[in-house]
């Protein structure tokens, strides 16, 4: 059975009393506070370092930070948006000055693995390392990534990051659509272990969520999606924390961190997907 072991949620309000706010539709405003740098990470590359690179190093290198398997430990990153304000800033400067005013230092930050690359360097690991962009369920497609590595063998230990910042560009383009939803972002990590205690989470394709237990599941479709299909007696996440992309690993991680076990769901166009979070024995 596989466990989530550890876990990590960066949002706003914090991640206490995060689930009971999620349930009762409670808004928490956007943005969240800024990441703070964790300890082992050195102050220099934290500087150069995006918005959303800082979301993702300050949630996952408390988890990883000291530990023996270092040199192995598989990552998975998952992320909706990609590094949307270095990219804007890189191409600004490249259509407006041309090919030689731009830094390659501004380049290596616009890709989307840049995150979790910062992350390894940041914190010594060394394992592989995937990256996820699956639209609006990506935090549960790079949690089912995770959940396949170690059924597939050869690791006993995942660490699998996924979320969105809240910047200029994505404020700027959302708010041509005709209903302008109410944006937010989120970070969140989780250690998934096949050795360690913790609540047992399980993913399948579909919908398929816990009869008698919170089921939390997106109700506003991203820009360019097809309207959702409903879930019934679900919460809607985005009435507390906004619409964020890539939210469904902040949603397992407040289930797993308030010991109660639920249903998340999530959709990417015709592709549904259900993570069942079961209480620790």
């Amino acid at each position: 059975m596989i466990r989530i072991a550890a876990s990590k949620i960066w949002v706003s309000g914090g991640p206490e009393g995060l689930l009971h706010d999620l349930l009762e539709g409670s808004p928490r405003p956007a943005p969240a506070p800024e990441p703070q740098r964790p300890a082992g990470a050195a102050p220099g590359p934290w500087r150069r370092m995006s918005r959303l690179t800082r979301m993702v190093v300050a949630t996952a290198g408390p988890l990883v930070q000291g530990r023996a398997d270092l040199d192995s430990l598989p990552v998975v990153w998952g992320n909706t948006m990609g590094e949307l304000v270095p990219v804007a800033r890189f191409l600004d400067r490249l259509y407006s000055e041309g090919p030689q005013a731009c830094s390659p230092m501004a380049f290596q930050n616009s890709v989307t693995n840049a995150p979790v690359g910062h992350l390894s360097i940041a914190m010594g690991l060394r394992g592989s390392s995937d990256t996820i962009s699956a639209g609006g369920a990506s935090g549960l497609v790079a949690l089912m990534r995770g959940i396949d590595l170690l059924r597939l063998g050869g690791a006993r230990t995942v660490l699998v990051v996924a979320g969105d910042d809240l910047n200029e560009s994505t404020q700027r383009a959302w708010a041509q659509q005709p209903q302008a939803p109410v944006l937010g972002e989120a970070m969140a990590a989780v250690l998934l272990s096949l050795d360690d205690p913790g609540p047992a989470v399980e993913i399948e394709i579909g919908s398929a969520p816990m009869a008698g237990f919170p089921v939390l599941a997106r109700a506003t479709p991203l820009p360019g999606e097809p309207p959702l299909l409903p879930i019934p007696d679900a919460a809607a996440p985005e009435a507390c924390i906004g619409l964020v992309p890539s939210a469904g690993l902040a949603l397992v991680a407040a289930l797993a961190q308030a010991g109660r076990a639920g249903s998340v769901v999530d959709q990417d166009g015709p592709m549904i997907l259900t993570a069942r979070v079961l209480e620790a024995p």
